[in-house]
């Protein structure tokens, strides 16, 4: 689904009047490889009928997401959760970000090991400017102004502490990378979002640690046995 779709809609339906609008989107990433997306959207009133559309297209596509209604301030919208089993349905129904398209981003890969798992983030957010088409110096300024206010972020939550990433921003341990895209809308800019990490698998590092802890000692305990079996007088 195209979300700067949904923010377009809120930012015409708001260029009436002054008022922050914001929109977030928030995936969260378990060891076992689920997930949790919940977008959030809110705006002052004139943003109304367009957060009621957006938020229809998306139960559409999602019928057994969570919805409720929120509040910021005196803003209002509404929260979605959307839950998926496994990384590879987070590729696929994640919305168009999560694309892979050759020559521009990898998507989502996972690189799998004996010792470890790579997961390895590339995604591709499209830049679309709104067209206000032919405007004065000051219907100019001021559409800027109103657009100034508007705030888009994504942020990824990572099970571990990445490898690799180019996140805006860094919390929760470093586990927490956020990206602002405000600039996606307001000016039209491309944005990449990056991010690596590795999981360990222990259940393998304890059998290779196992495995050659009693390969050691029966190498250890044939040379002693093969010792004492030349010389019987010398010790264990």
């Amino acid at each position: 689904m195209k979300r700067w779709v949904l923010i377009l809609l809120l930012v015409v339906s708001s260029l009436a009047a002054a008022g922050c609008i914001k929109a977030e989107e928030t995936v969260t990433i378990r060891e076992d490889g689920s997930s949790t997306m919940v977008t959030r959207m809110v705006g002052n009133m004139f943003a109304a009928e367009a957060l009621k559309g957006s938020k229809d297209e998306f139960i559409k596509e999602n019928p057994a997401a969570v919805v409720k209604e929120v509040q910021d301030g005196d803003m209002t919208g509404y929260e979605i959760e959307v839950s998926y089993p496994d990384i590879a349905t987070l590729s696929a129904k994640g919305g168009d970000m999560f694309t892979a398209v050759e020559g521009r981003n990898a998507g989502v890969a996972v690189a799998k090991s004996w010792f470890y798992d790579t997961y390895t983030f590339d995604l591709f957010v499209k830049g679309e400017k709104m067209d206000t088409g032919a405007q004065d110096p000051e219907s100019r300024k001021m559409v800027q102004g109103m657009l100034d206010q508007v705030q888009y972020s994504f942020t990824l939550n990572l099970p571990v502490k990445p490898e690799t990433q180019n996140a805006d921003s860094v919390a929760g341990d470093g586990k927490s990378l956020s990206w602002n895209l405000k600039t996606t809308i307001t000016e039209g800019k491309d944005a990449r979002i990056q991010a690596s990490y590795r999981l360990y698998n222990q259940a393998h590092i304890a059998m290779t640690v196992g495995g050659l802890t009693i390969l050691l000692l029966a190498l250890v305990g044939g040379i002693l046995y093969m010792r004492k079996k030349k010389d019987p007088s010398a010790s264990l």
